[in-house]
């Protein structure tokens, strides 16, 4: 069976409306082919004796801060519980344990930004009963120019499909293992529309420049590098700077402004490439923000072991997370799950993954750009 000339919009249209970041470039190419309550003792925090500097490194070392107890001659020692020996950082310590190694981060020299990433979106194939999940996987790779005088390059790579879990491989078997399948767009009520034959295989690798300059956006302004290595780094005057952008949300952004404002400033850890100076003010931004909650220790889907945090989005049902290397404050990756099952997920019981990014190199150079 041949494939349709607009299969990539079939793609997108299958992909989840809440996957799109309002900051992800446009490829410069046309894609035709395929796209119990406890008595406390009395304590002594040892932590007002250690400057905040020792803190964020016992916070990037995953090491509980320890406390002082205060016991009187003859009294048993008290037994600490579990949740005191090995107790996981707090989303507050995840994120300034990475605003402290963000902001020691010097920037290169080179002509080029280059940021190297591979997300995927879970897709429903099929209809009715014998309808299963794969999973599209593309790679992209970006070569900005610093100082505008270079073109901007791009070069992109549709990686194909493949069954999401063991049970949607088996119905993948099971319909005889096609290599093309039926993608039809969600409906309001989680159910399918209409769907047009897509190839699962790999695509080619295609690159070439991007025109104009002003590829990212944050909030409704298209911005370009040399816009985003001049975002303050202080967090309020960050903080200050975005909300000028806040104009009532709406489209593929919240509505609602803190909400918004997460949305916007964890876009400055993950998707848009900023110094280290200014991802450590979005990092100290997002800690003082309200509906951010731990993930403790986590490993993105590349296996890359970190610190997550998350928060919700789309009215609490889905729910956004990110996965940090505290270590050099950098974002390995996020993932989108589902929170609550209703309207476009409501087929999806939650915690269903519904796609992710991971970003694999971030880099100032002065090499070519491939072609």
């Amino acid at each position: 069976m041949k494939n349709p000339p607009d299969v990539l919009k079939a793609l997108a249209d299958a992909r989840p409306a809440q996957l799109d970041a309002p900051s992800t470039p446009p490829l410069p190419f046309a894609l035709t082919g395929r796209p119990a309550p406890v008595r406390r003792s009395r304590r002594l925090r040892a932590a007002t004796l250690i400057p905040a500097g020792a803190l964020a490194a016992a916070a990037v070392a995953g090491v509980a801060v320890l406390t002082l107890v205060a016991i009187k001659p003859g009294d048993p020692a008290p037994v600490p519980d579990a949740a005191e020996v090995a107790r996981p950082l707090t989303a507050s310590q995840i994120l300034l344990a990475a605003a402290e190694r963000s902001s020691r981060e010097t920037s290169g020299t080179g002509k080029y930004l280059v940021v190297r990433t591979e997300s995927a979106s879970v897709i429903t194939v099929g209809s009715g009963a014998s309808a299963y999940e794969m999973t599209q996987k593309s790679s992209y790779e970006s070569w900005l120019s610093r100082s505008g005088k270079q073109r901007n390059w791009l070069v992109f790579q549709d990686l194909g499909m493949t069954p999401t879990t063991p049970a949607d491989a088996a119905a993948w078997r099971a319909a005889g293992s096609p290599k093309q399948v039926m993608v039809g767009k969600p409906l309001p009520n989680g159910e399918l529309g209409p769907g047009s034959p897509v190839s699962i295989a790999a695509g080619p690798r295609r690159s070439g420049p991007s025109e104009p300059a002003d590829l990212y956006a944050i909030g409704v302004r298209n911005v370009s590098v040399r816009d985003l290595e001049k975002l303050p780094v202080d967090p309020a005057a960050l903080r200050a700077e975005l909300l000028q952008q806040f104009d009532g949300g709406g489209g593929d952004l919240p509505v609602d402004r803190d909400e918004w404002l997460l949305t916007v400033a964890s876009g400055l850890i993950t998707e848009i490439p900023v110094s280290g100076a200014v991802r450590s003010a979005a990092f100290r931004l997002i800690a003082t923000l309200p509906g951010v909650r731990s993930l403790g220790d986590v490993t993105d889907q590349r296996g890359r072991p970190g610190q997550g945090f998350a928060y919700p989005t789309q009215g609490g049902t889905i729910e956004r997370r990110f996965m940090i290397d505290v270590a050099s404050g950098r974002a390995l990756g996020e993932e989108t799950r589902v929170l609550r099952s209703e309207g476009r997920t409501a087929r999806r019981e939650p915690g269903s993954l519904l796609g992710w990014s991971v970003v694999l190199e971030q880099k100032i150079t002065d090499e070519t750009p491939p072609k």
